[in-house]
């Protein structure tokens, strides 16, 4: 893939390259993750700048960039769109935010686009501005991630017998859910019927109604350790975000 393209993308990392240049890891809409080398994006600002400042973590920029026969494409011309200045205000939503970025960054490949959980994934950064339930909004953007990832279970029906489940069950990693007919001696853990209810629930809930949601602590802190027991069986390493969060 070689030429010009424009994009809209997401900073998922950026590192200082020189005294003037950066090299990021982003995002986009159209072609996934890609590694770009920004030249002179730190360099001061006037009028004709092709960068009006340096790439910030968890910006949201239109951006062009030449294509190259590399892994580093070059990044010619970049407009910030929104800078999500209020995670910057609020240490566990910052903590949060940088929790997914480094899940987009370790879970996904380069060049393989998600539109839609980019598209969740601006809501999720937008919503934290509200600093409530970010415990339920962490649990609903793994699921869209184990989902894009193509590891979510059914939480509504058997892996084995593809019966609907109606009672508790068992999470075989990496089989899938186990009603408690088909579970006999395999190894998984149980999931009480009410935490089930809620990851079912959950999985297809609108980002908005979210943080209002009244679900009991116990269980989005027990979905919270299922969803995460599943991260970490894709993952080569965890994340290193993930040992800062404020549960």
């Amino acid at each position: 893939m070689k030429g010009v393209f424009r994009t809209r993308a997401l900073v998922l990392r950026s590192t200082d390259f020189s005294e003037t240049s950066q090299v990021i890891r982003v995002f986009t809409r159209d072609q996934g993750i890609l590694d770009m080398l920004a030249k002179g994006s730190r360099r001061p600002a006037r009028a004709s700048s092709a960068f009006p400042s340096p790439f910030d973590l968890a910006g949201w920029y239109d951006l062009n960039y030449r294509a190259r026969g590399t892994d580093l494409h070059l990044a010619t011309e970049a407009q910030l769109v929104e800078g999500f200045d209020h995670l910057r205000r609020d240490l566990p939503s910052w903590l949060d935010a940088t929790f997914v970025l480094d899940v987009l960054r370790n879970f996904f490949s380069p060049g393989d686009p998600h539109p839609d959980l980019l598209r969740e994934v601006l809501q999720y950064l937008k919503l934290l501005e509200h600093g409530q339930g970010r415990r339920r909004l962490r649990n609903r953007f793994l699921q869209s991630a184990l989902h894009a990832g193509g590891v979510l279970p059914r939480w509504d029906c058997c892996s084995e017998c593809e019966r609907e489940i109606d009672t508790g069950a068992y999470l075989g990693i990496p089989s899938g859910l186990i009603c408690s007919f088909c579970a006999g001696s395999t190894e998984g853990q149980f999931i009480d019927p009410r935490v089930r209810a809620y990851l079912a629930a959950d999985s297809g809930r609108e980002w908005g109604l979210v943080p209002s949601w009244e679900v009991p602590p116990r269980e989005v802190d027990a979905a919270w350790n299922l969803l995460k027991s599943l991260l970490l069986h894709h993952l080569e390493r965890p994340p290193r975000s993930l040992r800062y969060l404020r549960v």
